[in-house]
């Protein structure tokens, strides 16, 4: 049996390897959140949600020096030299008709059947 004490601030550690790999490499660096979890998970933190995410954030990095953000889906992302483009990402509009439209469409067609 292992005993070790392990306190928030660990957590912050590992995460402030994982940026310092990330500007090594010259990339930026979003950890989606089963990866975080996993990698939380031996520091005992009782950690599970997305929220829970964002507590520790506010506790252990509260001027973002390591986490950059935390988005809504619980992806952390950290503060490297290369900025991240998963906040910044648009989704992209449909350049056909809308399904609103071809069900309009469609249903003028319909003609019951008695």
């Amino acid at each position: 049996m292992r005993l070790f004490e392990v306190d928030q601030g660990s957590a912050r550690d590992v995460l402030a390897v994982l940026q310092g790999l990330a500007n090594k490499q010259g990339q930026s660096s979003e950890l989606p959140f089963p990866v975080v979890m996993n990698m939380l998970r031996p520091f005992g933190l009782g950690i599970s949600t997305p929220d829970g995410l964002i507590a520790l954030k506010n506790e252990v990095d509260p001027t973002g020096d390591v986490i950059q953000d935390i988005l809504d889906n619980g992806t952390v992302v950290l503060k490297t030299k290369v900025p991240s483009d998963e906040k910044d990402a648009q989704v992209k509009k449909a350049t056909g008709p809308s399904v609103d439209k071809m069900a309009s469409a469609n249903s003028k067609n319909l003609s019951p059947k008695f």
